[in-house]
């Protein structure tokens, strides 16, 4: 048997992940002299009402402790000692956890395959969904690996930031970025691509965000091979809300999601911001 596991910062309704049967290591988060497993010891709105906080200290983040990672992949080769593990993980640019992943598969022993996503969020929700698919389809463990490798370029990931200071405090951005950032106002639309963040767009105001944004929406309305889109937010769903709207409004056959994203990316991104994810 084929069993797929993935961490915290996955975008997964509970629904999909009780019927896909997914096994999921949390990561952790730091704050106010705590740390809290992401999802278990503290819910994506109890965090997000906490960053909100003008008062508290900035959070930290970290990747899941090794023995995480092989008590899970233990368990499950207990029970199925000739099964597979698939792993997928969040991308190395955000954190370690694939290398915390692939140093805790070799000293499991059995068929663990540790794969980078390349992204994050709903995008490595998408992957996770399709490893699944292609299990239920009886695909074998070196086709199911080759297949997610090719459906990864067909994730679109970008990341609308408000505020520059969390990417810099989170060690994401150079501090000379944050600093020329906050004197002049600039709101960043970040792209996660091959693995890495990349500026997509720079803007100066919210009319110009919300122009890259439209653009995105009609990129994703034009596009017949689109069928998922995952709005993330870190608090407000105003945007989203609208976004969805628009999809909808024309395209009623797009699944379209939105949800808190995960403490780790909430930490990154700041208050206001919000990301579009989408398969083309």
């Amino acid at each position: 048997m084929i069993h797929i596991v993935t961490d915290s910062t996955v975008q997964l309704t509970p629904e999909e992940i009780e019927q896909n049967h997914i096994e999921i290591v949390p990561l952790q988060v730091s704050f106010e002299g705590k740390t809290f497993e992401d999802n278990v010891d503290i819910t994506r709105e109890e965090f997000s009402n906490m960053l909100l906080d003008d008062e508290s200290e900035f959070p930290k983040t970290s990747q899941p402790a090794l023995g995480q990672f092989i008590n899970t992949f233990s368990s499950i080769m207990e029970k199925d000692p000739n099964g597979t593990i698939i792993c997928l993980d969040l991308a190395p640019v955000l954190s370690g956890t694939v290398e915390t992943a692939n140093s805790a598969a070799q000293q499991v022993e059995g068929d663990i395959r540790v794969i980078d996503s390349e992204t994050t969020d709903r995008g490595l929700g998408l992957e996770v969904l399709e490893a699944a698919r292609l299990v239920k389809e009886g695909k074998t463990p070196d086709e199911i690996v080759a297949a997610i490798e090719t459906y990864r370029q067909k994730i679109k990931t970008f990341v609308f930031i408000k505020s520059f200071d969390y990417l810099v405090k989170g060690g994401r951005a150079s501090r000379a970025i944050g600093f020329i950032s906050s004197l002049i106002k600039l709101n960043v639309v970040l792209e996660v691509k091959d693995g890495k963040l990349e500026f997509y767009a720079k803007c100066r105001g919210a009319k110009k965000l919300r122009k890259v944004r439209d653009e995105l929406v009609q990129e994703i309305i034009d596009n017949p091979n689109t069928t998922e889109v995952g709005l993330s937010c870190v608090d407000s769903t105003e945007d989203a809300e609208e976004i969805k709207a628009k999809i909808n409004e024309v395209r009623p056959d797009i699944n379209v999601l939105i949800r808190l994203t995960s403490p780790i990316i909430m930490t990154h991104v700041g208050p206001g911001g919000f990301s579009i994810i989408f398969n083309k």
